[in-house]
């Protein structure tokens, strides 16, 4: 008789074992896992490449052009 007891006791915990396990974030550089110990890269290599990149000026925000007068933007605002 303990058969229909232990598969309700089964389906109560099946419920959150079939929750999907959060994803882990991944690496901006390779697009491995990230360790815990070099967050948010996935090791000392790739941050060291992300320093790089930013030191030699990889990572840009892109700029609008002057006007065709070429005036600056912020002097014909004054």
């Amino acid at each position: 008789m303990s058969g229909p007891q232990d598969s309700k006791r089964g389906d109560a915990k099946s419920p959150k074992a079939a929750k999907p396990a959060a994803k882990s974030p991944a690496c901006p550089v390779c697009g491995k896992p990230v360790a815990p110990a070099f967050r948010p890269f996935c090791s000392d290599r790739c941050r060291m490449v992300d320093l790089n990149r930013w030191l030699s000026e990889a990572y840009r925000i892109p700029a609008s052009e002057p006007g065709q007068n070429g005036e600056n933007q912020s002097e014909s605002e004054d």
